[in-house]
């Protein structure tokens, strides 16, 4: 284990390969030795909550406004993301406009009611809410901050085969309740229309790469890629280390790149249960083989363009809380040392 504060640069390591991510929390921006871990090793930013719309929607705001088709946004906390990314060189995945989780009920309802039995909009009124909510954040980064944002994940998880759906969308979604599937065209179409020229707009979804789920995705993506109005694929990368298959990781992966798109891996952790030694060589191996995976498929054309692991230090992870266990499913322990996967990692550009 090595100092991850003077270890070799992960990004420096993939400079000609593709841009090394991290999704971060303000807390981290703010801590001196973590905001230089995610300057010495990533040049691409995810804010992990923070530009989701619960954390940018003004009930207050949007209430005293008295519209009721533009919802007021407080970009304060945002601001200080794009800032960070700014101001140190660093480029910014936004993530995400329009998700049915994280998202107030308050926005759906008729006006603008946080009542929990508030009637809903009707379907003309949604429509626009969400064309002008997307409106309102593209506009404030790209004004305020040009250049920073390379990508926006535009729809989050909008496929689920198990509900049912037309066409595999997913049922149990205040936005399919309200458009119907149209939703997903609609943000598109709207994200196009207020993109600057070179971002790039991603539909992102987590086990992309189960047989049934990926055919129903691709299928959703072919119908947006031939109205010219989505760019590439988000892979959630969540694994767990059991059940780790790095071959169908990239038959997946060779699927999403048929459909002439731009792929980023954008949550990668795996999770682990230990740090003994036999956990922390399969974690490593694991590591190795998804990048060995990435690397095979840029080098044949694929346009491989980021991977963005979901946390910094295993200590920050989201997978201890959501599985209601102790993980280290990253490359950085939680005192910021490097583990066996980050040499793994760091050195399979040169295999």
């Amino acid at each position: 284990m090595q100092n991850a504060l003077t270890a070799p640069s992960l990004c420096a390591a993939y400079l000609d390969q593709f841009k090394i991510g991290a999704a971060v929390r303000l807390d981290q921006l703010l801590d001196a030795d973590r905001a230089q871990l995610i300057k010495r090793h990533f040049n691409s930013l995810t804010a992990e909550n923070d530009m989701k719309p619960e954390r940018l929607l003004d009930h207050a705001a949007t209430l005293a406004g008295g519209d009721a088709v533009t919802a007021k946004c407080d970009f304060s906390t945002c601001d200080r993301y794009l800032a960070f990314a700014r101001d140190n060189g660093l480029q910014l995945r936004f993530h995400v406009l329009c998700w049915h989780n994280q998202t107030p009920r308050w926005f759906y309802a008729k006006d603008w009611s946080d009542a929990p039995d508030a009637p809903l909009a009707d379907a003309a009124l949604m429509q626009k809410r969400l064309e002008s909510y997307i409106e309102t954040v593209m506009e404030h980064v790209n004004r305020c901050y040009p250049g920073v944002v390379y990508a926006f994940d535009v729809v989050n998880e909008a496929i689920e085969p198990a509900q049912g759906a037309e066409n595999a969308l997913r049922s149990k979604s205040p936005w399919y309740e309200a458009l119907g599937g149209e939703f997903i065209p609609c943000a598109f179409r709207a994200a196009r229309r207020f993109a600057l020229p070179g971002q790039k707009l991603f539909y992102n979804d987590y086990n992309c790469f189960e047989p049934e789920k990926c055919e129903a995705i691709c299928a959703l993506l072919s119908r947006l890629k031939a109205e010219g109005i989505v760019d590439g694929m988000g892979m959630q990368a969540h694994f767990v280390l059991d059940g780790f298959d790095a071959a169908a990781c990239e038959r997946a992966a060779r699927a999403y790149a048929d459909l002439g798109l731009t792929l980023h891996a954008t949550e990668l952790d795996i999770h682990c249960t230990s740090m003994d030694e036999e956990s922390q060589e399969q974690l490593a191996t694991a590591y190795e083989s998804y990048f060995a995976m990435l690397l095979k498929l840029k080098r044949e054309g694929v346009k491989v363009e980021n991977v963005t692991f979901w946390g910094l230090t295993d200590a920050d992870s989201w997978l201890t809380g959501f599985r209601k266990q102790q993980s280290y499913p990253l490359l950085f322990t939680g005192d910021m040392r490097t583990k066996l996967a980050f040499d793994r990692v760091l050195n399979a550009p040169s295999h």
